[in-house]
């Protein structure tokens, strides 16, 4: 399961590169009350992905941020592991049982596995996943 930071994070960044061919900045406020995240803890996210080159941020009234580079070239990886490490579990909490070392070895693998997953998906990709299932609402 992921953070709910880094779900955020995920939101936010989705928004950006939706709008991210248009060339202009999207507001925190626009993406705060868009997707319901609260704008304080919004602002502390988007700082954070800027340190780490994902975005960038222009001041002003007609601030806000933008993608540092194309929605193709970031990952969900990218964004998540700013917020979590993905290192693999240092310990394992059944280290006293003999069966300790097997339960490790399986935290392990589903640690490399998540990442990987993450890895495969870009914000180009996860954007129009998101744009065909809006389109096949059906309303009665």
């Amino acid at each position: 399961m992921l953070s709910a930071k880094s779900q955020y994070a995920c939101l936010a960044m989705l928004q950006l590169a939706q709008d991210y061919s248009s060339g202009e900045t999207v507001q925190v406020r626009r993406i705060a009350e868009r997707h319901g995240i609260p704008s304080t803890f919004l602002v502390q996210i988007l700082h954070e992905l800027k340190r780490a080159g994902l975005a960038t941020s222009t001041r002003g009234a007609a601030g806000g941020y933008r993608l540092s580079r194309p929605p193709a070239d970031i990952t969900l990886a990218d964004v998540v592991d700013v917020f979590e490490t993905a290192d693999e579990p240092a310990e394992c909490a059944a280290a006293q049982s003999p069966w300790g070392p097997a339960m490790h070895e399986i935290c392990c693998e589903l640690s490399r596995a998540r990442h990987e997953r993450l890895q495969s998906i870009t914000l180009a990709e996860l954007h129009e996943r998101s744009a065909e299932g809006a389109e096949a609402m059906f309303y009665i």
